[in-house]
């Protein structure tokens, strides 16, 4: 098989990938670790550029490009929202904390859009490769329920640990350990909080 010929199937196939990956992700799927899916982002990045210069003579990759360019500059319009969710995707910009509690749960401190409010996002793994998350509550609440009457700054204020303690039908445990202060706290699942 041809070397170009290859690197196209090699390009389609990841591309594909890259396709399920955000497709699951906008289901609160994810692949399982932290930067599984900004690995897979990056390299479907750097495969682009590679597929854009290889085969930049074809009629269709100059649409392509072209099309990609303009769908990063039309992400600026709306007060460049898109843009940052890019961003944030891509990086670890808004990104504060990443805890293991056990080999099913996690959780991640973070704010994943560029409006949003910092959130604990707290992740099952499945069959060893996916993570569900399973409930995403404000942290601010949490800080409010621990420390009553407290204006901490919750960007700076860091999870010293964070121990699963049970999990039902309808609600996660969570023991926090904030400011040497230790409060188990009950999260709704599946909740519809935003991001």
């Amino acid at each position: 098989m041809p070397l170009k010929k290859s690197y196209k199937l090699i390009y389609y196939s990841f591309s594909i990938f890259f396709g399920i990956s955000i497709i699951l992700n906008w289901n609160d799927w994810k692949l399982a670790g932290y930067f599984t899916d900004k690995i897979i982002a990056w390299i479907w990045i750097f495969l682009t550029l590679f597929f854009i210069i290889i085969f930049w003579k074809k009629k269709y990759v100059k649409i392509y490009f072209f099309s990609i360019v303009a769908l990063l500059s039309l992400s600026v319009l709306p007060m460049a929202i898109p843009l940052f969710g890019i961003y944030f995707y891509l990086t670890k910009e808004g990104d504060y904390q990443q805890i293991e509690m056990n080999n099913n749960f996690r959780l991640e401190r973070t704010k994943q859009q560029a409006l949003s409010l910092p959130r604990i996002y707290i992740y099952e793994k499945y069959f060893g490769i996916l993570e569900k998350n399973i409930s995403r509550p404000n942290y601010s609440e949490i800080l409010q329920e621990m420390f009553k009457d407290s204006n901490l700054n919750e960007k700076e204020t860091n999870i010293q640990s964070a121990k699963f303690i049970s999990k039902n039908n309808d609600s996660i445990g969570i023991e926090y350990e904030i400011l040497n202060t230790k409060k188990t706290i009950y999260h709704k699942l599946n909740n519809e909080d935003g991001y």
